[in-house]
């Protein structure tokens, strides 16, 4: 299992006919294997992420920790600033968002990421950002992640 970072924002519908998701806030969580430039599972991902605005202007942002799988070389990410670019895509019960976003780097900020997000019906979600903009930082593959967060439906787990 592998899982890059890239951007494909999917939320909802702006048709009336062809919504998908129902609710207008939507929070989850991320998680991860990413692979090197070379295809080799190299990074472990794992974060959170929230769309609010969803049944109109999406409002996408996300942070999310990285390490190595030895552990080493934890650092951080995130994402903002998304900007739907056209309209969603709906097939069946998935909605894609298409557009750019600015992504933390170890350097500075990197502007104008193309960006996917991909909701699948109410449980899960898929983010890519073109790996050009990020020189391969976040591999080949997408982020994958729930729509939901444990941390709010599991509360004593988290004391």
């Amino acid at each position: 299992m592998s899982a890059t970072i890239w951007g494909f924002l999917n939320i909802v519908s702006l048709t009336a006919d062809a919504a998908v998701v129902s609710k207008n806030a939507i929070k989850g969580s991320l998680f991860g294997i990413q692979n090197d430039k070379t295809g080799k599972p190299t990074w472990l991902v794992g974060g959170v992420f929230r769309v609010d605005n969803v049944k109109t202007t999406p409002i996408f942002n996300a942070t999310f920790y990285m390490m190595k799988l030895d552990g080493t070389a934890t650092h951080t990410h995130t994402v903002s600033n998304f900007k739907l670019i056209g309209n969603p895509n709906v097939n069946g019960n998935s909605t894609t968002f298409n557009g750019t976003s600015t992504i933390t780097m170890m350097n500075s900020p990197v502007n104008n990421v193309p960006t996917s997000i991909k909701l699948f019906d109410d449980s899960a979600v898929r983010i890519w950002f073109d790996p050009s903009t990020t020189n391969n930082h976040f591999g080949n593959t997408p982020i994958y992640g729930t729509q939901h967060v444990i941390r709010v439906e599991k509360t004593q787990y988290c004391k």
